[in-house]
């Protein structure tokens, strides 16, 4: 492809060819064997709707430019965090995606609980000895997302600030370790202000138990926040809300990123960030500065909530897409992701060679290593040389890499605390068959595996 940029322009033709050239090569979310990611292919109501944004190109700060979507935005925000059980006072703002919810949920948090930084600074104990508040701290767990540390380093806190929380064996936020780290915090001399529960972490899909890390957050006057980014649309799920426990305590939570760009299928970006106190009101009240250039004292305004300016009218997306679907038929689509997770871990248990991570796997994400026949001899060895980290790890990266440049799949590796690069295989679109797309990943592993003379590599 040519990426240079002309004087003069290219024209139709040309730039249909570029346009048919950058489709070609393009990574193809919508095949139901893109299983690299959070997200996949959307659907034709999410292709309609990002069609009306760009007919539109409204810009959703200020009411009286996007009426129809400023309205549909607050809509949609209430309805969903009523699912969350966040009572009528409920509601929210859109983001640019769940790290940008994420940063927006802890700059609140700062603004309200200690609102003399928004004016005068970051001023704490000990630089300044009678300041009402020590060095901020943030609790998060070891395996949240790096969205959160990014947050600390732009609120100007530094990442040295977010002190990381032991989990199980299931990637859970462990309770005793939290109270243990806050109290020590608090013996330091140190101010906790914030603590991050997940639901639904981004390697294995853990869900932190909000209930009582709501209990802690109070406990300790801190923020408590969870970051659904990724399982929180679950609760679109009346199978999930009736069988597991993951949003027990949702109600207590005082924000909550949600991407339905990710388990909904809507197009990408689209995150929200709610909360139960006073709906999309309160990041106004905590954030907004006097600009009445722009903002003329509508309470519709939701521009006056965020940290930017222009706003993309991302919440059509959402509300065409349950207005189609309807919340069932959204649901749904959770049920079949969870229903073909469980299908694939039991293939995954059958085939010989192939060891799940967690068994089983918390969520939709489905872990697992490959270890070939010809090397299973040495796995004592490296164990015995503190070698098997890293061998496993090459042996995963490498049949990962051949299964990707073959075009026939996309998926991921990662690794986690102290156990070496596993496959992640992420289960999100309706489109993928266990039978067809699944077991044949299997089959493709198994395949290239055995290509890999293994004694001149590990």
């Amino acid at each position: 492809m040519d990426f240079t940029l002309p004087d003069n322009g290219a024209g139709i033709e040309d730039t249909f060819e570029l346009i048919k050239d950058t489709l070609k090569f393009s990574v193809n979310t919508w095949n139901p064997r893109f299983m690299d990611k959070l997200y996949a292919g959307t659907n034709p109501i999410g292709v309609i709707s990002e069609i009306i944004l760009a007919v539109l190109n409204s810009n959703s700060h200020v009411y009286h430019c996007s009426p129809v979507l400023s309205l549909m935005e607050v809509e949609v925000t209430r309805a969903t965090a009523r699912l969350l059980n966040m009572g009528k006072d409920a509601g929210g703002l859109l983001c640019p995606g769940g790290s940008a919810s994420n940063l927006l949920a802890m700059v609140t948090a700062r603004n309200r609980l200690y609102p003399s930084i928004k004016t005068k600074g970051y001023l704490p104990r000990p630089y300044v000895p009678n300041a009402e508040y020590g060095v901020l701290k943030v609790f998060t767990s070891t395996d949240s997302h790096y969205s959160i540390e990014k947050a600390a380093q732009v609120l100007g806190l530094g990442m040295e600030s977010v002190i990381k929380v032991p989990t199980d064996e299931y990637g859970r936020m462990r309770m005793d370790e939290l109270e243990r780290l806050l109290q020590e915090s608090l013996n330091r001399n140190e101010t906790p202000f914030f603590i991050n529960a997940t639901s639904g972490t981004t390697v294995m899909g853990a869900f932190d138990p909000l209930d009582k890390i709501a209990i802690l957050a109070k406990k300790y006057n801190c923020w408590c926040h969870a970051d659904g980014s990724f399982g929180g649309s679950a609760v679109f799920s009346d199978q999930v809300i009736k069988t597991k426990d993951w949003f027990h305590g949702s109600e207590l939570v005082d924000s909550f990123t949600m991407n339905p760009h990710k388990l909904l299928g809507v197009p990408l970006q689209c995150s929200m960030l709610l909360t139960p106190h006073n709906g999309h009101l309160l990041f106004a009240q905590a954030n907004s500065l006097k600009a009445d250039y722009l903002f003329h004292g509508n309470s519709y305004d939701l521009g006056a909530g965020t940290i930017g300016c222009g706003r993309r009218p991302d919440a059509l997306k959402v509300f065409l897409a349950w207005k189609f679907y309807g919340k069932n038929g959204l649901g749904k689509r959770v049920d079949r992701a969870l229903s073909s997770a469980s299908e694939f871990m039991d293939m995954v248990r059958q085939r010989p060679g192939f060891v799940l991570v967690k068994d089983p796997c918390p969520f939709v994400q489905v872990c697992f290593w490959y270890i070939p026949s010809s090397i299973k001899n040495k796995l004592d060895e490296w164990k015995l040389n503190g070698l098997y980290q890293e061998k496993v790890a090459v042996v995963t990266k490498l049949i990962q890499q051949r299964i990707n440049h073959s075009g026939s799949f996309l998926v991921d590796h990662a690794p986690l605390n102290d156990l070496p690069d596993f496959f992640r295989i992420v289960i999100n679109a309706p489109t993928v068959s266990v039978q067809r797309d699944l077991s044949v990943l299997l089959d493709r592993i198994e395949l290239e595996a055995n290509s890999i003379e293994w004694n001149n590599i590990v």
